[in-house]
C-alpha cells in the first residue's frame, strides 16, 4: 500500500514540475535558497520583493539550510523529492503510533490508509512545497519516541520540528501540553513533554517577537495577518477574552468580506469531517491538539488559507489518522473499517472533482489528459532555458523560475532588478500582474533601448541586455 501511494504521489508532482506547473512561490525560492545557502551566501528576498533582506525574516525555516547540500544531486527536484520522502514518512509512523499504542496491525494499517487517501495531503503534493508540511511529517515519530520512553531522540525530533517555520512552535507547545495532561504517554516522559512545551512557546515568541523583525529591513514580522486578533501575539491574547463570541464564529464564517468566504470555510469543514475529522471528535485529545491549526486556519486574513487546496490542510493528516486508528481500537468492526475508507476517498475525490476555493485542477487530477500535457509546446521553452549562461542574472516569468535556480541572481518578473537577461512565458498566467499590465510591460521591454529581443514566439520571449 505505501509503495502504492509513492507511486500515485509521484503521478501528481513529477509531472506539475516537468509541464511548468511549478512556481517561483515558493518553490523556485526556496529551491533558489538552497542553493545559495551552499554557496555560501545568505539567501535573501531579492526574488520577488523590490526591498531585500535575509529569507530568514520572511519565514525563519531552517530546513533549506540544512538540506542545501542535497541540492547538488536534485537541482529542482530537491524539495519537492523531500516532502514526498516525508509525507510517506509519516503515514508510516502513524501506524508506528498506534501499534505502540495497542491499536491491531489491521487496525493500524487502515489508519494509515486513511491518512495517506486524506485530500490534505493530494492537494498539499499538487501545489509544490511547504516545510511545515514536512514538520508535520515528523509529529508521529516524535510521539513514537515519547511512548517508547527515549528522551533524547524526541527532544532531537522536537527541535527539528520547531526549525521548520517560526510558528510550530506556537502550535506543537500547544500539543506537548495536551499531550502531557490527556495522552496515553509514560510518566517518565511527562516531564520531558512539558519542557517540550515551553521550549516550543519560548522558540516561536522569541523568533517572531525579536529575532526575524530585527532581520527585516522593516523592522516588522510580516506575516501576523489576523486582523481579528489585533497587530500581535500579545493583542491576540486580549482578543481571546474580550471577543471569544465572534472569534467562535469566524470559525465558521467570512469575516473579510469575500466572496463565497463562508462557502470556503464549510466547504473545509464538511470535507475534513468525511475525510476523518468525526473521529478526532470521537477522540477528543486529538481534537484539542489540532485547535491552534484550526484558529490559523480559519481566522487568516486570506481566504485561500482557510480552502481545502494547496498545503492548508496537510498538517491535520498525522492527527487524523491516529484518531482514525484510535477508534478502530475500540470499534474494531469491518464495517466501521469500510466506512472510514471510504469517506477519506469520497473527500479527495470532490477535493479533485471541483471546490468553492478556486485551485488548479490540471495540478491534481491525474486521471485527466490535462494534468499530462501542456496547451502549448515546451520545447520552445526549455530551449530558450538552454540558452541562457549559468552564471548570467535572470529575471523570468514565475512557473520557469523553479528550473532556472542555479545562479546567483535570480527575480520573479516583473522585477528585473541586476538581471541580464529576461525570460517571458505569454501563454502562462502573467501573475502577479493583471493581463493589461503584462501587456503593456512586455511591449515596453520589446521596444526598450537596453534590451535585444532573442527569441520571439508565442511561447516565449527571450530579451538579452545590451
Amino acid at each position: 500500500m505505501w509503495v502504492v501511494f509513492a507511486v500515485i504521489y509521484a503521478l501528481i508532482w513529477v509531472p506539475n514540475h516537468l509541464l511548468l506547473r511549478t512556481y517561483a512561490l515558493d518553490l523556485g525560492l526556496y529551491t533558489h535558497a538552497l542553493w545559495q545557502y551552499i554557496h555560501g551566501r545568505v539567501a535573501d528576498t531579492a526574488l520577488f520583493l523590490d526591498h531585500q533582506h535575509p529569507l530568514l525574516a520572511d519565514h525563519f525555516d531552517l530546513y533549506l539550510p540544512l538540506l542545501s547540500p542535497l541540492v547538488m544531486v536534485f537541482g529542482s527536484w530537491t524539495l519537492l523529492i523531500v516532502q514526498w520522502l516525508a509525507m510517506l514518512a509519516g503515514a508510516w509512523g502513524v501506524r508506528h503510533v498506534l501499534l505502540l499504542l495497542g491499536t491491531s496491525a489491521r487496525g493500524s494499517t487502515i489508519a494509515m490508509l486513511v491518512m495517506l487517501l486524506y485530500f490534505g495531503m493530494f492537494t498539499a503534493v499538487a501545489f509544490d512545497y511547504h516545510s511545515n508540511v514536512v514538520a508535520a511529517m515528523l509529529l508521529p515519530w516524535w510521539l513514537a519516541a515519547v511512548l517508547r520512553q527515549r528522551p533524547w531522540q524526541a527532544l532531537a525530533l522536537w527541535v527539528l520540528i520547531l526549525v521548520g517555520k517560526e510558528n510550530m512552535g506556537l502550535w506543537m507547545g500547544w500539543l506537548a501540553l495536551v499531550t502531557v495532561i490527556a495522552a496515553p504517554i509514560p510518566d517518565g516522559m511527562r516531564r520531558w513533554v512539558l519542557a517540550s512545551a515551553l521550549i516550543g512557546w519560548a522558540w516561536s515568541v522569541i523568533v517572531i517577537s525579536w529575532v526575524m523583525p530585527a532581520l527585516s529591513t522593516t523592522g516588522d514580522y510580516a506575516h501576523f495577518d489576523y486582523r481579528l486578533l489585533g497587530e500581535g501575539i500579545g493583542s491576540g491574547l486580549h482578543a481571546f477574552m474580550d471577543r471569544p463570541g465572534q472569534l467562535f464564529l469566524a470559525l465558521f464564517t467570512d469575516h473579510v468580506g469575500t466572496p463565497k468566504g463562508t462557502a470556503i470555510k464549510i466547504e473545509f469543514w464538511v470535507l475534513w469531517l468525511v475525510a476523518g475529522g468525526w473521529a478526532m471528535i470521537m477522540r477528543p485529545v486529538w481534537m484539542l491538539m489540532a485547535l491552534p491549526l484550526l484558529a490559523q486556519k480559519m481566522w487568516h486574513d486570506d481566504p485561500g488559507k482557510w480552502s481545502v487546496v494547496a498545503h492548508y490542510s496537510a498538517e491535520f493528516a498525522p492527527l487524523i489518522g491516529i484518531a482514525i486508528g484510535r477508534v478502530l481500537q475500540r470499534w474494531p468492526k469491518p464495517v466501521i473499517r469500510v466506512v472510514v475508507v471510504v469517506g477519506a476517498l469520497v473527500a479527495t475525490v470532490r477535493c479533485m472533482d471541483n471546490t468553492v476555493a478556486h485551485q488548479d485542477r490540471s495540478r491534481i487530477r491525474l486521471y485527466q489528459a490535462q494534468h499530462w500535457t501542456k496547451p502549448y509546446a515546451l520545447d520552445p521553452v526549455r530551449a530558450a532555458l538552454d540558452r541562457i549562461p549559468a552564471d548570467a542574472a535572470l529575471s523570468a516569468q514565475s512557473p520557469a523560475v523553479p528550473h532556472a535556480i542555479e545562479r546567483t541572481h535570480l527575480y520573479q518578473f516583473p522585477i528585473i532588478g541586476a538581471a541580464d537577461h529576461i525570460l517571458l512565458l505569454p501563454q502562462e498566467s502573467p501573475y502577479p500582474l493583471d493581463p493589461s499590465a503584462y501587456r503593456l510591460e512586455v511591449e515596453r521591454l520589446r521596444h526598450a533601448a537596453e534590451w535585444t529581443v532573442v527569441i520571439d514566439a508565442p511561447e516565449v520571449i527571450l530579451l538579452h541586455r545590451r
